[in-house]
């Protein structure tokens, strides 16, 4: 008995512990967890060049990056000079031939890649110090032939006339055109006519102009010893040649005053592309950086309020999202989707009223909880790759940050309050100044945007204002004269009624085996289709004009009326 009492007791005991548990409220978030990031170790060039090094000896591998932090450069009637370097970059070297530079690389199994804007090698700790020494040696050495020049030219020339038949091609050129100006690096694009002024010397020209180490970050990240990977980077960067920085100065970019549509018109359009934004000026330094990215998120990030509305509830889209883009310099919130043209100007209506409830609603605070949740683990998981402390240290000198911002990043976010994302949505979504782009079928969606509240403009293709298309249906155009013209263009009724059976032979291959389809339609509509694998039938389906059937492994089904019917409509016109 002595020993049953003091179990009694303890039962009462958590059954009382456990009533005062609310089981139907998730548990309240703790603070942030504190985070070592450790600190990278650095030094800087006499040439200018900051190199930062992380040792991390878990895996027998080295990484190596380089950024040139170059001012962004307007490049103007030569537009794609820039895509032509980075193209050219990593041929081979004065010191090297091409084939024997690029058979090298494939030898030790590394990776090595230049441009422009630097470079990124990787490969096994045995072999880092050569890579790194061919990686500095493609930087400083390069060498730019007539023939690499004419070949990456045509290839980028051929580039450029495919996406002029893509509209999410031409509205990804034309936005930034719309939103900066054609006058502003990040409005600009390159096209035929740019493409064709640029020479081998204009190439030349601008390597030199732009390829500097001191406006440059080299970091390395892997199985190293700083003192030794610092004598090699003295030893293989210190030769790299210090110069005068470009010093071009920006256009200002102003919003819209009103909102607007911005309409291009492609005929070949079967779903509209739509984006809406406006120009924002902030930087990772901003105080409303966090609580902005925080009510980013909510609007159009992954599973945000544009995702559930246009995806989700009205089924507009597969995907529809924002960003904003922190910059030194200038940059844009911007949303968008992909959706039906019928359904052009609702996703709009649906855009702009999210975008309302963001700026005079406040988001309830579980969805501010699990939105910072979110950023959280995403930091978190980030921190556990070396390369991530080597960014940090980077990000930090390079945008002017304070010592600990990382430290304090977690600590930054879980301070935003509700308040604030209201206060930054209407600061920085500004829907009453609101640029909306939309690439599509004008025939099939002008009708629906102009019953919108907003004026229209009209641009072509290269981001040029232009008048109004005409979208009417040309006189006697009917769809029976389309078909008969269709017919006779391909040899005319008299030859089609020739035809007495067409046959089809598709094939590919599924996980090393062979899958075919063969389909056979002849007069009066009848058809046979067997889907085979490796030569056995899987399926067969017989049609005899009235009547058909299914079978699969031995089993025969026949096909219902309303295959039936739909059989007889599907067939070819015999």
């Amino acid at each position: 008995m002595k020993k049953i009492i003091p179990i009694i007791i303890l039962l009462f005991l958590s059954i009382e512990i456990s009533a005062q548990v609310d089981r139907s409220q998730p548990p309240k978030s703790g603070p942030p967890p504190v985070i070592n990031l450790g600190k990278p170790k650095t030094f800087t060039l006499k040439n200018g060049l900051k190199v930062i090094i992380v040792e991390n000896s878990k895996l027998p591998r080295a990484y190596a990056n380089l950024d040139i932090d170059n001012y962004p450069d307007f490049e103007g009637e030569i537009k794609g000079v820039s895509s032509l370097v980075s193209s050219l970059m990593g041929n081979g070297t004065t010191n090297q031939s091409k084939d024997g530079y690029n058979e090298e690389i494939d030898y030790m199994g590394a990776s090595l890649s230049l441009s422009a804007g630097g470079g990124y090698a990787s490969s096994l700790k045995r072999y880092f110090p050569r890579v790194l020494e061919m990686m500095s040696d493609g930087l400083i050495n390069p060498v730019f032939s007539d023939e690499d020049f004419d070949k990456e030219k045509n290839i980028l020339i051929d580039g450029i006339k495919a996406s002029q038949k893509s509209v999410p091609d031409i509205a990804n050129q034309v936005n930034g055109k719309l939103f900066f100006g054609s006058n502003h690096p990040f409005g600009e694009f390159a096209n035929l006519e740019t493409v064709g002024n640029i020479t081998l010397n204009d190439a030349k020209k601008y390597y030199k102009t732009f390829a500097k180490p001191n406006n440059a970050y080299l970091t390395i990240v892997g199985d190293v010893v700083f003192e030794e990977v610092k004598s090699l980077v003295e030893n293989l960067f210190g030769k790299w040649k210090k110069g005068k920085l470009p010093n071009y100065k920006m256009p200002l970019v102003n919003n819209l005053n009103v909102p607007e549509i911005n309409f291009i018109d492609m005929s070949n359009a079967v779903q509209s592309e739509i984006s809406i934004g406006n120009i924002i000026n902030i930087s990772m330094s901003h105080p409303d950086y966090f609580a902005l990215r925080l009510a980013n998120q909510i609007y159009g990030g992954s599973g945000g309020k544009l995702y559930l509305n246009l995806r989700e509830d009205k089924g507009f889209t597969y995907g529809a999202y924002s960003g904003v883009e922190t910059s030194r310099y200038v940059g844009r919130f911007n949303a968008s989707t992909s959706v039906r043209n019928e359904v052009t100007d609702s996703s709009i209506v649906e855009m702009i009223k999210e975008l309302d409830i963001m700026t005079n609603q406040n988001v309830t605070e579980e969805k501010l909880a699990s939105v910072k949740e979110k950023f959280v683990g995403n930091f978190i998981m980030s921190t556990e790759q070396p390369s991530t402390i080597a960014n940090f240290a980077r990000n930090i000198d390079k945008f002017n940050l304070p010592e600990n911002y990382y430290e304090t990043y977690l600590e930054n976010f879980q301070k935003v309050t509700i308040d604030d994302i209201k206060r930054v949505s209407d600061k920085y979504f500004k829907k009453d100044q609101i640029r909306i782009v939309v690439v599509g079928k004008g025939v099939d969606v002008i009708s629906s945007l102009e019953k919108l509240p907003y004026d229209i403009n009209y641009y072509d293709k290269n981001g040029d204002l232009t008048s109004k298309p005409d979208f009417s249906t040309p006189t006697g155009i009917t769809k029976e004269s389309v078909i008969n013209s269709y017919i006779d263009a391909i040899g005319g009724r008299d030859k089609i009624s020739e035809v007495n059976a067409v046959s089809m032979l598709a094939e590919a291959e599924v996980q090393g085996m062979k899958l075919q389809m063969v389909s056979i339609q002849s007069k009066p509509n009848k058809q046979v289709t067997m889907m085979m694998m490796m030569g056995n039938t899987m399926m067969k389906m017989v049609f005899d004009g009235e009547k058909g059937s299914i079978s699969q492994q031995g089993v025969v089904n026949s096909l219902p009326e309303d295959q039936v019917q739909e059989m007889i409509n599907s067939t070819l016109p015999f």
